[in-house]
């Protein structure tokens, strides 16, 4: 089923905006392996605030400090020549998350951020652009750096792509749910045909 559009991740796939996940569970006292969002949402009252008030503070220093990964502006243009089209699906702020993408030199609908349903790894979002595209979840590839993409991609149905971003993922197999790998963002031109040849009807 020939592919239609890519549903990217924002931070750590396509931008570096160098957050400290270390430092931001430091400042809201959480536990050193805890799932930031998902432990906010468990809290309450003022609790919640506190926590919700440093994510915001962090997050803006973000978007201060953000840059864009070296060969991503190329491989976004690609895509683009190629008629695909492109979204954004993050765990940020959609506040915050637009003025990074700006720096990429393609746009990108719809752009959906935690605010407005359930975040990955729920399927939610991939399937609410499916469903705005007119695409099958199989027509879409899910693509990005970390866990919850690639579940959120494997749950919602979609082909799913893994930027390495040359890290290590240690002994994590979760990187195992990728269908494709970029390890090098410069030949992410390349395994996009690949990817395209692939799935061609």
């Amino acid at each position: 089923m020939a592919i239609q559009g890519i549903i990217f991740d924002m931070d750590g796939t396509l931008i570096d905006s160098k957050l400290d996940f270390n430092q931001m569970r430091a400042d809201m006292n959480l536990a050193a392996d805890a799932p930031i969002l998902e432990t906010i949402e468990a809290y309450t009252g003022e609790r919640r605030a506190e926590c919700e008030r440093v994510l915001r503070q962090h997050e803006a220093r973000g978007v201060e400090q953000a840059t864009v990964f070296p060969g991503i502006p190329e491989l976004v243009t690609y895509a683009d020549s190629l008629g695909l089209r492109m979204a954004i699906v993050t765990r940020n702020l959609i506040e915050f998350a637009e003025p990074m993408l700006e720096m990429l030199p393609v746009e990108f609908s719809p752009i959906i951020g935690r605010e407005q349903g359930p975040i990955k790894p729920d399927p939610w979002a991939l399937l609410h652009i499916c469903e705005i595209w007119g695409t099958k979840p199989a027509q879409a590839v899910m693509a990005g750096d970390y866990k919850f993409d690639l579940e959120a991609g494997r749950n919602a149905g979609c082909p799913t792509l893994w930027f390495s971003q040359k890290r290590n993922p240690g002994h994590s197999s979760w990187h195992d749910l990728a269908d494709y790998t970029l390890e090098d963002n410069f030949a992410g031109g390349k395994l996009l045909d690949q990817i395209l040849a692939d799935h061609a009807d």
